[in-house]
């Protein structure tokens, strides 16, 4: 399992530069999502085993998901037992350029969340804990999962995600709590297929751990099997993938193709974590895969910020085009430079896994569309 949590966010810089700054920058990153507060992991507690674990959730339910199309809902469900219909919209003026794809063109969206559960000796969270839900509401599936709501509709499951901790130890009780987060992911999807799906286009979406499992969903459902035809994309960057994980799916190389796999890992320029290179030589690999989020190719080039369409901030607000240039390196991270912004270099780090999605939200929103209107276009 990868190690990006070692790196940890230096909130009192940040929130000094934010105050003076606040008005120009609007690139700085919150305690969003899976970057503990100064916290060794070594030092939070323990438990030697999973128990007890969290009871399972039932996803034939509306309260099993974030968010449930409300058209699904029948007589005998209520929307006060659910969170929403779809992700909302940023703020901003911005914003009101942003259109649906038209009822004809859509597909369905399943989007899952990354780790929020940074505190505490549990090994998997209980979806029934209201602050938690709060959390996962209030960070990810606002500024995240609403990247692709132009799409169509969004299924977004509660699962029993795993602690954070354990993409640091990688023990067997590790493994085990990741095993019961991929249960439910795995449920829930298998209950969207069999209730909702009715051969409905899909986009698969996630974050870091929401990638991890991700790219299980897509070995067990998707690689060689007849629901690959339905796949337009799969979004999932915040997470290592090798191209040995797959063997049908390939990763997308342009951006409007379809079928493929949308990865990255964001980092600020001159930084690779030492963990990627013993990772890529234990694999034997010459790389990651690495799909830049503004060409969408997989080209080992530099790309300037005229392509760059905007960020979503910690507030989220649309604003910033132009604000981000980026380059793919040949181990397969994206490199960025210091923000183009006022106080730009002030604002850099070496870490940017907490902004793989927002700091290129507007162009994840434009590129999701393309592809469900390309999958439509290639089975008129």
């Amino acid at each position: 399992m990868h190690r990006q949590v070692k790196i940890v966010c230096r909130h009192a810089l940040f929130a000094v530069i934010v105050h003076a700054l606040a008005s120009h920058t609007a690139l700085s990153q919150v305690n969003f999502p899976e970057i503990p507060d100064e916290v060794s992991i070594h030092e939070m507690p323990v438990r030697n085993g999973l128990e007890p674990i969290p009871p399972q959730p039932l996803y034939h339910a509306p309260s099993a998901w974030a968010f449930l199309p409300g058209s699904l809902l029948d007589s005998n469900m209520t929307r006060s037992t659910l969170n929403l219909e779809a992700p909302p919209l940023p703020k901003g003026r911005r914003s009101r350029d942003l259109v649906p794809l038209d009822e004809a063109d859509q597909a369905d969206v399943f989007y899952i969340h990354p780790t929020m559960l940074l505190e505490g000796s549990d090994w998997n969270a209980d979806i029934n804990d209201s602050w938690m839900n709060v959390q996962v509401e209030k960070w990810p599936l606002r500024h995240q999962a609403s990247a692709f709501s132009g799409v169509g509709r969004v299924f977004a499951p509660r699962y029993r995600q795993a602690h954070i901790r354990i993409f640091e130890l990688g023990d067997s009780l590790s493994w085990a709590a990741a095993a019961v987060a991929y249960s439910d992911v795995k449920r829930a999807f298998q209950h969207y297929l069999e209730h909702w799906n009715q051969g409905r286009p899909i986009v698969l979406a996630g974050h870091s751990q929401g990638s991890f499992h991700g790219r299980t969903l897509l070995q067990d459902f998707f690689e060689g099997t007849k629901l690959q035809d339905q796949l337009v994309a799969a979004y999932f960057p915040g997470m290592d993938m090798y191209p040995d994980d797959f063997e049908a799916i390939k990763a997308c190389d342009s951006p409007h193709e379809t079928g493929c796999l949308c990865t990255w890992m964001t980092y600020g320029k001159g930084y690779l974590p030492p963990w990627i290179m013993e990772k890529i030589d234990a694999r034997q690999e010459e790389s990651l895969i690495c799909v830049h989020p503004v060409t969408w190719t997989t080209k080992l080039e530099s790309h300037g910020r005229d392509g760059h369409l905007g960020v979503v901030r910690p507030t989220f607000r649309l604003s910033r085009t132009r604000a981000i240039s980026a380059e793919i390196q040949p181990e397969g991270v994206l490199w960025i430079h210091a923000p183009h912004v006022l106080g730009g270099r002030m604002l850099q780090r070496e870490n940017w896994h907490s902004g793989d999605i927002n700091l290129f939200w507007a162009n994840i929103y434009e590129n999701a569309q393309l592809r469900t209107m390309q999958w439509h276009k290639d089975r008129p």
